[in-house]
C-alpha cells in the first residue's frame, strides 16, 4: 500500500515539476516578446537562448525556435555604432543551434525553415589584407558587404552558413554545409561551398 502512495506521489510531482517548468518558460518568453520592436502571435523559443537587441528585433507569427538559439544584434562593437534591423516573418521555425548575427539588416521571410546549426550573418571581421595583417581578428572593425535577404518558402540545411549582401530567392533550398557568398535565384537548389546552383525550377 505505501508503495503505491508512494508511486502516486512520485507522478504528482513530476507533474508538477513539468508544470512549473513550462510556467517558468511561457514567462521567459513573454518578457522577451514584451522587450522586442514587435512580436505577432505564438512566439515560442526552448531553452537555453541568448538575444541581445531585442528592441530591434522584429518577430511575425507562431515562430519556433529549439535549444540554442543565439541572435546578436550589435548597437556598438569596439566604438563602432550600428543601427541593425532584424524582421522575422510568420510560421518561421529555426532548429538546433541556430546563430544570427546583424549589424546592418536580415530579413527572415515567411514559411522560412531552419536546419541546425545555420549561421545567418550580415558582417564580418575586418577584411583579409595587407593593411590588417597584423591587427588581432577580434580588434577589426566590423563589415558588412550589404544585407540579407532570405525570401518566402526558403529551407536551409544544416550548417548552412548565409553570408552578407546575399539574397536567397522564394522556394529555394540550400543545400546542407553549403557556403551562400552570393544571391541564389528563386526556386532554386544551391550547393557546395562556395554554393553553386545545381537545379532550378520554372516556376512563373
Amino acid at each position: 500500500m505505501l508503495k503505491g502512495f508512494d508511486l502516486l506521489i512520485g507522478r504528482f510531482l513530476c507533474k508538477m515539476s513539468r508544470f512549473i517548468e513550462n510556467r517558468k518558460r511561457l514567462y521567459k518568453n513573454s518578457l522577451l516578446s514584451s522587450r522586442m520592436n514587435r512580436c505577432g502571435k505564438k512566439l515560442y523559443i526552448e531553452e537555453p537562448f541568448y538575444i541581445q537587441g531585442e528592441e530591434f528585433i522584429r518577430v511575425g507569427d507562431h515562430f519556433l525556435a529549439k535549444p540554442g538559439l543565439r541572435i546578436d544584434c550589435y548597437q556598438s562593437f569596439n566604438g563602432q555604432q550600428f543601427s541593425p534591423k532584424l524582421t522575422i516573418g510568420n510560421n518561421v521555425l529555426i532548429n538546433y543551434s541556430c546563430h544570427i548575427g546583424v549589424i546592418n539588416e536580415v530579413t527572415i521571410g515567411n514559411d522560412v525553415l531552419f536546419g541546425s546549426r545555420v549561421l545567418v550573418t550580415d558582417h564580418a571581421h575586418g577584411v583579409f589584407s595587407e593593411e590588417f595583417a597584423n591587427v588581432p581578428y577580434l580588434k577589426r572593425p566590423l563589415i558588412s558587404k550589404g544585407p540579407v535577404h532570405i525570401e518566402d518558402n526558403v529551407w536551409l540545411g544544416e550548417n548552412a552558413c548565409i553570408l552578407s549582401g546575399v539574397t536567397i530567392g522564394e522556394g529555394s533550398i540550400i543545400g546542407a554545409n553549403t557556403v551562400v557568398t552570393k544571391s541564389i535565384p528563386p526556386y532554386s537548389v544551391a550547393v557546395g561551398c562556395p554554393a553553386k546552383v545545381i537545379k532550378r525550377l520554372n516556376v512563373e
